[in-house]
């Protein structure tokens, strides 16, 4: 097994330089720490970790919290945040969080047992009080689909990208178009589906076309509950010549109810979804595509700025989803 002096020499650097290329410091150039990685890897160098945390003090471990792991968005944003922290010293610790309980368990719990060296927060919103509890522990912390004015954020712009999305359809000649999205108002305060509802009425305005509570549902987060909705938008004595919905699953389940009650898509109506997820090419379905895996490897760097340093003023990274027109609208 390679040694660290042996790992410095192929380097051509010194031992403390892989000592600070290890421990993740700043104060080493980049193009320095590119070789003494490459060192790394080719002389397969572990590191004596279980040594260096007793001498650092750290853990060595990102903390995640994230709500309803298994949802396809969350699952491509991890799979960025993973590929991101692989090449680093540290390995991830997720935290799923399903009701507001559990939420709060381990914003409470977290800052106080010495468990994390970081922590990335998805989707959901911190109060002042969880922030107060987070920078007094000294935890370097990124929000990802959040925004906070004191924590470094990677976001979207959710209203302008629905607003994109209408307007496509807009511009396809549709003039009844459906809104769809999960709840509203849910326990652990999403903004995001409130965000695009907002884009979906600014789109509306801006071409002179009312919005109806009718053509507006929002239910829960499966393909099931697009399909519900979708019935429920089919059934209006006027129904839509289009429904946008806020998520790719929603959209999917809208587009199989379709099918089921013999309409054509998107003759009889078109469907549109958001977030591009792996399905959505499979189907052809048009929807907004968003860089979630570069929002969790985004997410990655701005708190690796942050360990072992003075945090710097927060970074908040706004993107921009795209249009991805395919067959569905």
């Amino acid at each position: 097994m390679a040694t660290i002096k042996e790992v410095a020499q192929h380097a051509r650097v010194g031992v403390g330089t892989v000592s600070r290329v290890i421990n993740n410091a700043s104060a080493v150039h980049p193009e320095t720490r590119a070789r003494v990685q490459r060192a790394i890897l080719e002389l397969d160098y572990y590191p004596n970790q279980a040594a260096r945390q007793l001498v650092t003090a750290q853990t060595l471990t990102i903390g995640v919290i994230l709500p309803f792991l298994v949802r396809p968005f969350y699952v491509n944003v991890l799979q960025g945040i993973a590929a991101a922290v692989l090449p680093s010293p540290y390995h991830l610790n997720i935290f799923n969080v399903e009701t507001a309980a559990i939420r709060s368990y381990y914003f409470e719990e977290l800052p106080v047992r010495g468990r994390i060296d970081g922590l990335i927060v998805i989707s959901l919103p911190l109060e002042q009080a969880d922030v107060d509890r987070l920078r007094g522990a000294r935890i370097p912390t990124v929000l990802i689909d959040g925004w906070h004015p004191e924590i470094a954020s990677v976001g979207m712009d959710n209203r302008a990208g629905t607003r994109l999305a209408v307007e496509y359809l807009i511009g396809r000649g549709h003039r009844r178009i459906a809104f769809m999205s999960g709840p509203l108002d849910e326990e652990l305060h999403f903004q995001v589906n409130r965000h695009r509802l907002e884009g979906y009425h600014a789109a509306l305005a801006a071409h002179d076309l009312h919005s109806y509570p009718s053509m507006e549902q929002s239910g829960v987060d499966t393909y099931a509950g697009g399909g519900w909705m979708t019935e429920q938008l089919l059934d209006l004595p006027v129904p839509p010549t289009a429904i946008f919905a806020a998520s790719d699953v929603h959209a999917l389940g809208a587009l199989q109810t379709a099918v089921r009650r013999g309409l054509r898509v998107p003759e009889d109506i078109a469907i549109m979804g958001y977030d591009d997820i792996e399905l959505a090419p499979y189907v052809n379905l048009t929807t907004m595509c968003q860089p979630m895996a570069e929002m969790g490897r985004r997410g990655v760097e701005l708190l690796m700025e942050q360990l072992g340093a003075e945090p710097p003023q927060p970074i908040h990274d706004v993107l921009m989803a795209t249009l991805v027109p395919r067959g569905t609208a």
